[in-house]
């Protein structure tokens, strides 16, 4: 073979190889950009660390139990049309409950953002009790769940604490907690940090509506 045939055989080669290890890169790039980076999203619950949820008859009374997920890749892109699910522990033992038609798995809009409102009761405090998955991927993991629905007035967890409703029985329970106002961290200490005090008052008036705000059970 010539030493012109072999330099051209060898170009040949060599843009082969090239253009499959473009393809390769390119490949891994696209498929990089669909997988999530815990270190890069974003979740509104990171601020209390914590799961809120509240039974609600579709009448908006538990706007403080609205939060968004927003998923990015490595490259902080966010990452349209992402699948988002929220896992609530506690539900196999009856710490917490979950209302009728509850949407837990969702996927996010163009900007990688996904909104959740989730109604629900009871009270749940374990490692892993909410997880938030994006595209199979673990984001998040928070260890506090709590909700207006819960008849007891302790900081632990106790079976049969949510019913599906707001009702004067958990009027009681946040009472007895409250403590006028200077009480210890419970599980009506709503947004997490350590007492239970008059924000989480407020939080309990919204979803209490006079005894009467409830939501089916599944």
């Amino acid at each position: 073979m010539g030493l012109l045939a072999y330099q051209v055989l060898s170009e040949d080669y060599g843009m082969k190889r090239l253009l499959m290890i473009v393809c390769a890169l390119a490949l891994a790039t696209a498929a990089n950009a669909d997988v999530p980076d815990p270190s890069q999203c974003l979740s509104s619950l990171d601020d209390t660390g914590r799961l809120y949820m509240c039974p609600d008859d579709n009448t908006g009374d538990c706007a403080a139990a609205d939060f968004t997920v927003t998923v990015k890749n490595a490259n902080n892109d966010v990452i349209p049309n992402a699948t988002v699910e929220i896992l609530v522990g506690g539900q196999v033992d009856g710490y917490t409950v979950i209302c009728a038609g509850e949407v837990l798995v969702q996927n996010a809009n163009a900007n990688g953002v996904a909104m959740f409102n989730i109604a629900g009761g009871g009270c749940y405090k374990a490692a892993d009790a909410c997880v938030i998955r994006a595209n199979g991927v673990e984001i998040r993991t928070y260890d506090t769940v709590v909700s207006a629905d819960y008849s007891f007035s302790d900081n632990g967890n106790t079976v049969g604490g949510g019913d599906y409703d707001v009702d004067p029985v958990d009027l009681g329970a946040f009472v007895a907690a409250y403590q006028g106002g200077v009480g210890p961290t419970s599980c009506h200490d709503y947004n997490n940090d350590g007492g239970t005090e008059p924000v989480d008052l407020g939080t309990f008036v919204a979803a209490y509506q006079g005894g009467i705000n409830f939501c089916d059970a599944p």
